[in-house]
């Protein structure tokens, strides 16, 4: 691979940006330095160095982001913060984008990956991928609430919901699993059941459960058993999953 190209992939910086570093006698390759952008590199096996700083072997990066409120999820700049602007400079990648999307004001796990076909995968209304959030509500729901969601709920558009898994969890506070992602789709099917929605977490994604050790805003890339783990979107018990150090 070019190493213009190879340098762009891998740190998420404009391919003219990296001709000119290059040009300028900005990369090293094993050491040497290198001022041809055309230069053939090998991913994994030459080390290349951009700027100062190693440059990974390229690959599809898939992140785990605790989401904060406040921040919308999209590519696009806008006047109020992006997602993307959470991710540091050394986790940056071209084509990084959000698995699918959060409210607003809800928090918790977004995945981000340059990876379409595992986008794909994971947002495909037909793949039915389990999610779980926990919220916590105004008042608690009446009695037959589990039996509204299990049977699936029918939204006041005539929309209907796949059936869906609503536990008790405390005083107004309840967790939900569902396998599609409809607009404000967990807020809309408490509604029908006479509740209202006051915070909104997502906790889990197929069998990824957010690491508990990531703070609001902070960003990880996946481990390669996690990826696996997605992929294969089997539920895991909480804390199986592989977690950073604290």
């Amino acid at each position: 691979m070019r190493i213009d190209r190879y340098i762009s992939q891998g740190t998420g910086t404009p391919r003219s940006h990296v001709w000119t570093g290059v040009r300028a006698g900005q990369a090293l390759v094993n050491g040497v330095e290198v001022r041809d952008p055309a230069k053939q590199v090998t991913s994994g096996v030459d080390e290349v160095v951009f700027r100062g700083k190693p440059v990974r072997p390229f690959g599809h990066r898939v992140l785990m982001l605790h989401k904060p409120v406040g921040h919308v999820c999209t590519t696009e700049e806008m006047a109020a913060p992006n997602v993307m602007s959470l991710v540091p400079p050394d986790l940056q990648a071209r084509d990084l984008a959000p698995i699918g999307r959060l409210d607003k004001d809800t928090t918790g796990l977004l995945l981000l990956t340059t990876d379409g076909g595992l986008n794909h995968a994971l947002t495909h209304p037909r793949r039915h991928v389990e999610k779980a959030y926990v919220a916590t509500l105004q008042a608690d729901l009446p009695a037959d609430a589990e039996d509204h969601f299990a049977v699936g709920i029918v939204l006041p558009d005539g929309t209907r919901c796949l059936p869906a898994v609503l536990e008790r969890m405390g005083p107004k506070l309840v967790r939900i699993r569902l396998h599609e992602g409809k607009f404000h789709q967990v807020k809309r099917m408490v509604a029908v059941c006479g509740g209202l929605v006051l915070t909104l977490h997502r906790e889990r994604i197929g069998g990824l459960w957010l690491d508990p050790n990531l703070p609001p805003g902070g960003v990880r890339e996946l481990t390669a058993d996690e990826v696996a783990l997605l992929r294969s979107g089997e539920p895991a018990d909480q804390g199986e999953t592989d977690a950073a150090e604290p």
